[in-house]
């Protein structure tokens, strides 16, 4: 394990390891089933084993983790029917944040958001995917933070950071994620546009076609988790459907 956490300096040393913790999982800083330490955590963030230990707990009760029999910590991994239950719930709640959102608008928040849609591009451009991905975080929640809904804004904080390793390390696998990053901003941009004309519906509809395209793209993250073999099984068939497509 390779990361850089930086170290805690502050007295608030278990709230502060939590919140790190939390932002590296939802920045997809640990991978799907990444196996985590608390002594190579505690290292890591310059503390002691304690506050590490209790930040592990509380985010196993947030299933974001699971315990180990031997004392270690993995990044929750996904069957593929917890993926789906995730996607379809984030498609629901997302979108419904995207309605909300086009009907509360105001001029200078669409402005950044088209402001957020064009650092993606521009980091797109240059291929940057790590760029690529904050931006794309950023605009996705200065879009929730429209709705004025601290409570809503809190249930999307916990999905995106069940589905962050996967999302954050999407790119990672695929054979053009240039094109499923551009996809991202086809579709921001039909956000946008929903919400400077004011269609809920519209608006709602582009975010959840937003979320189910890339869903469409890290399934196979799931996959690989749960079946190693079946990325490569999966490539021969697409292989095989574009060798006949030809034929």
């Amino acid at each position: 394990m390779d990361v850089n956490l930086g170290q805690i300096e502050s007295a608030t040393i278990q709230v502060q390891v939590y919140r790190r913790l939390r932002e590296a999982l939802f920045t997809g800083m640990f991978a799907p089933g990444e196996a985590l330490t608390i002594r190579r955590l505690a290292d890591i963030l310059g503390t002691s084993p304690m506050p590490v230990r209790e930040a592990l707990q509380r985010l196993v009760a947030e299933h974001v983790l699971v315990q180990m029999p031997n004392r270690t910590f993995r990044v929750t991994p996904f069957s593929p029917e917890m993926f789906r239950e995730l996607v379809r719930v984030r498609m629901t709640i997302e979108g419904f944040a995207a309605g909300e959102a086009a009907r509360r608008a105001t001029p200078a928040q669409l402005t950044r958001l088209s402001e957020l849609n064009e650092k993606m591009a521009g980091a797109l451009d240059v291929y940057a995917p790590a760029e690529v991905m904050t931006a794309n975080r950023e605009f996705h929640f200065a879009l929730y933070e429209m709705t004025e809904m601290p409570q809503l804004l809190d249930i999307i904080n916990g999905l995106w950071l069940r589905a962050g390793p996967y999302l954050m390390n999407a790119h990672k696998s695929l054979e053009n994620p240039r094109a499923f990053f551009a996809s991202g901003v086809k579709f921001h941009t039909r956000v946008i546009d929903s919400c400077v004309a004011r269609e809920p519906r519209r608006a709602a509809r582009a975010l959840a076609c937003d979320i189910w395209h890339s869903a469409r793209n890290f399934r196979l993250d799931v996959a690989r988790i749960n079946d190693p073999g079946q990325i490569e099984r999966e490539k021969r068939r697409r292989a095989e459907t574009a060798r006949q497509l030809k034929v």
